[in-house]
């Protein structure tokens, strides 16, 4: 169950950097690596602030 609560909520990350990314013309591959890795970061953080309840 935990695995898919950090799926859904790493997709959810990864659609909104994404559509961040394309609606600010950030297309470079440093801009998306950047995207991905913070995307993960912060996956990572939520998760740790929801599982805890």
């Amino acid at each position: 169950m935990e695995f898919y609560m950090l799926i859904v909520i790493f997709v959810i990350c990864i659609c909104i950097s994404s559509f961040l990314n394309i609606i600010l013309k950030l297309t470079d591959k440093k801009n998306w690596l950047m995207s991905f890795l913070m995307c993960i970061a912060l996956t990572i953080v939520i998760f740790a602030l929801l599982y805890e309840r």
